[in-house]
């Protein structure tokens, strides 16, 4: 079971749920389920391990026996392309979401902290009360 069109097979189909598991992950970061990441995650960390694993087994094969298989290895290798390009994009919406999240949070401390916001040397807002020079 370790000939090389089966070990390409195994990894066109790896790939495939690599790409729909990026895709899946791209649908959880648009709809803000973060709570649902690290378990994708996780799954995407053992997925990865599969396809280096048989990355390292088709390795062993002569050129010759990959230039019989040249469709398949084409095919897989733009497969390979559209997961590492989904992958971009979800890093690049995570940036986003991260940066939306944290302007947020910083929105909510000075709407909490309308009555005692204070500013610093850079003019930069912050709040007054967690001044060091209080004590309470």
């Amino acid at each position: 079971m370790n000939d090389l069109p089966s070990l390409l097979n195994r990894q066109h189909a790896h790939l495939a749920d690599m790409l729909a598991l990026l895709q899946e992950e791209f649908f959880l970061i648009e709809q803000r389920q973060a709570l649902s990441l690290p378990e994708l995650a996780q799954r995407k960390q053992t997925l990865v391990g599969d396809i280096q694993s048989l990355d390292e087994q088709i390795a062993s094969f002569d050129a010759a026996a990959a230039s019989q298989h040249q469709p398949q290895v084409k095919e897989i290798t733009s497969l390979l392309q559209a997961c590492q390009e989904q992958n971009d994009i979800n890093g690049k919406l995570l940036e986003l979401s991260i940066t939306a999240n944290r302007r947020l949070a910083g929105l909510l401390a000075q709407l909490r902290d309308r009555n005692s916001l204070t500013y610093d040397a850079r003019g930069h807002t912050r709040s007054g009360t967690r001044s060091r020079s209080i004590k309470a």
